[in-house]
């Protein structure tokens, strides 16, 4: 079979399927055998993010609209990739687990870990099914990004984090050296994003800790400023 330009990669198809649990990314039919997958903008190339996966009605239906003579509402790229991704969480948020991850400067006999190392800890509270996990640390003064922990490629995002059932890792990472000198409030940013079984990431919101000098330990911050 000769492939063309545009195909999707093999193992991206599968990827795709095992998301959508072979369901329409538009109907949510179950369709076994009979789905495609499709290109959300016909002119983009094979990247995962242009593919949705569909029943043949609606591969139709999304290619069908007569611009001279417009009746309904046409499906934009931005309404497709957002109810695909409302498929595919729906067919995969079972395979995420309760993750817990906190900053803290407490050591396991109790003592306090003095700046600028940070301790940091993440929990799988599941009984299930091993996941990965990506974590991003940005450290902040008073509102100014002050970058990744020094030192650390498992807190910018580069390296996953293998998290079995009932697992718990507890790590650390040094402050950037402009966080120790400068004044002001001080606020590590942490986004973690739990990858499935099958490769999907699912980005949990974003959170914020606040350093308190008085008690030398961090307090959670529900809203981190943009």
């Amino acid at each position: 079979m000769v492939r063309r330009k545009y195909d999707f990669l093999e193992a991206d198809k599968i990827k795709l399927l095992l998301w959508c649990d072979r369901h329409c990314c538009l109907c949510n039919k179950a369709c076994g055998t009979d789905i495609e997958i499709a290109h959300i903008d016909e002119k983009g190339l094979r990247e995962i993010d242009n593919a949705i996966p569909l029943c043949f009605d609606c591969h139709a239906r999304i290619g069908h609209y007569n611009r001279r003579h417009p009746r309904g509402n046409k499906y934009k790229p931005e309404e497709l990739k957002a109810r695909r991704n409302q498929i595919y969480e729906q067919h995969t948020r079972a395979l995420v687990p309760p993750i817990d991850y906190r900053i803290t400067q407490q050591l396991r006999d109790g003592a306090q870990r003095p700046l600028p190392s940070v301790g940091f800890i993440i929990s799988h509270l599941g009984d299930s099914l091993p996941v990965k996990a990506r974590v991003v640390v940005n450290v902040f003064r008073e509102q100014l990004n002050l970058g990744h922990p020094t030192g650390g490629k498992l807190y910018d995002g580069r390296h996953l984090w293998n998290l079995n059932p009932r697992f718990a890792f507890s790590g650390h990472f040094e402050l950037p050296l402009a966080a120790r000198e400068a004044p002001g409030t001080l606020e590590a940013r942490v986004t973690v994003t739990v990858v499935d079984q099958y490769d999907r990431e699912h980005e949990l919101l974003p959170f914020s800790w606040i350093y308190s000098p008085d008690s030398q330990s961090w307090y959670p911050h529900p809203d981190p400023r943009p």
